[in-house]
């Protein structure tokens, strides 16, 4: 059953990614969707809590929890009336943290895709799901869909896929997705940031990767771009802005953009910059 995972934390980011993910497994065709809430609280929030506030005891504790199931069951109401009867709508509790709570739901689920309201650079108290991107993004063995709390779904028309020549290898991720007959007539924009500007002095190895290149993508649409710049995020948020895309697609790899995620100029870019939907590829 193929499956989308959706965590919540009932903030702005994941009301607006409620319509999104709608939209998303109607277009996909997904076949269900699990929301699910982690119910986990440090032992540092119970002791502050606690000092705070002296009648806060179990009860006041429960009474919090059952209010978040009822919200949780109005999402999931909601999402069945927009996605109809042919999607399943499903939830899920945990009492264990955010992240280890997605990795169970995964291993026992088998989710085809993990899905995430961002809040972008307004990140609140509340933000529990927003403020865990980073960590989800690095740890899910499923790829992940980064959605920006200001944007309404577009269907895909164009994807920008930034790249490097010594992770073309990671290319062959896309194959998955041209599997659904949904990507068969997305176009690729494959954006090669050269920090160094060897495009402009072409030699024999740098055609032939370029030839690779070509090989890797010939199932799809595609275009490739050069563009020079010293910040490989500036360059192709730059991109992104002078283009028509609907969703920036980022490639697995040791020197790819998924693996800066722990940088913080990237981190900034997904959280602040980005303002199209970033889907990480697993």
């Amino acid at each position: 059953m193929k499956t989308l995972l959706f965590p919540v934390d009932f903030t702005d980011a994941s009301q607006n990614a409620i319509h999104f993910a709608a939209e998303w497994s109607k277009k996909y065709e997904y076949e269900r969707i699990i929301l699910l809430k982690s119910f986990y609280t440090s032992m540092y929030e119970n002791v502050i809590m606690a000092g705070e506030f002296a009648n806060v005891d179990q009860h006041y504790l429960n009474g919090i929890r059952e209010n978040e199931k009822e919200q949780l069951n109005i999402i999931c109401r909601e999402l069945s009336r927009l996605t109809g009867e042919k999607i399943q709508v499903n939830t899920a509790v945990s009492e264990l943290p955010l992240v280890r709570s997605i990795l169970e739901l995964v291993k026992s689920e088998d989710p085809t895709m993990i899905l995430i309201g961002s809040d972008q650079n307004q990140v609140s108290n509340d933000a529990f799901v927003s403020a865990n991107v980073i960590a989800i993004a690095r740890i899910s063995p499923v790829r992940v869909l980064i959605v920006p709390s200001t944007y309404t779904y577009q269907p895909v028309e164009n994807a920008l896929v930034p790249f490097q020549f010594n992770t073309v290898a990671a290319l062959d991720k896309l194959n998955r997705l041209h599997a659904s007959r949904q990507w068969k007539d997305v176009k690729l924009f494959v954006l090669n940031v050269d920090t160094k500007a060897r495009n402009l002095n072409q030699d024999q190895v740098f055609k032939e990767s370029e030839t690779s290149l070509h090989n890797y993508l010939k199932d799809f649409h595609h275009d490739i771009y050069y563009t020079a710049n010293k910040s490989v995020i500036n360059g192709i948020l730059q991109f992104e802005k002078m283009k028509d895309v609907q969703l920036l697609i980022a490639l697995p790899g040791v020197h790819s953009f998924l693996y800066s995620l722990t940088h913080k100029s990237v981190s900034e870019a997904l959280y602040k910059k980005c303002h199209i939907p970033v889907m990480i590829l697993k």
